[in-house]
């Protein structure tokens, strides 16, 4: 039960949740590295597979709790995956694959932006390919799920 509590919170924070926000951020999305933030750029940059290149889990799985996001797939780029200990570095991030029946309906997306402890130091995506449920920065609905994990809102580094 105690572990049912967090995952109904996550889920009750998305489902309400659209947030399409700004369509570009200005940032490249050619940079390998870096996920381009805002919805338009950030569907090309994703579309592109860049962070396929990146330290990536070997194949799909389960969610694990406390995640709403079902079956998924996460890939961490060199920043996250050399980081250690502590907080993350700033251009630290992570994409998560999300599946439906075998095959990749959405993705979540993180990117550290700023120094320091918070969720709102980190810009969150979450979309599908008919809408956005999250692209900003310090979106509550992802640093309320994020919050809970070990080491600087990043629940999985990839070895």
């Amino acid at each position: 039960m105690t572990l049912l509590r967090p995952v109904v919170i996550c889920a009750l924070a998305l489902a309400g949740c659209t947030h399409d926000g700004a369509s570009s951020f200005g940032d490249d999305p050619a940079d390998p590295q870096l996920p381009a933030r805002g919805t338009g750029d950030m569907r090309a940059w994703l579309a592109a597979g860049h962070y396929q290149a990146w330290r990536c889990e070997a194949a799909a799985h389960a969610g694990r709790p406390p995640s709403p996001h079902g079956g998924n797939r996460i890939c961490n780029n060199a920043a996250l995956a050399a980081s250690s200990a502590g907080e993350f570095p700033v251009g630290a991030a992570a994409v998560k694959e999300i599946f439906d029946g075998g095959r990749i309906t959405g993705y979540a997306v993180s990117r550290k932006l700023a120094a320091g402890d918070g969720g709102d130091r980190w810009y969150w995506y979450e979309g599908k390919a008919d809408k956005v449920y999250a692209n900003d920065q310090g979106v509550d609905g992802c640093t309320g799920c994020h919050a809970q994990a070990g080491r600087d809102y990043v629940f999985t580094v990839v070895p």
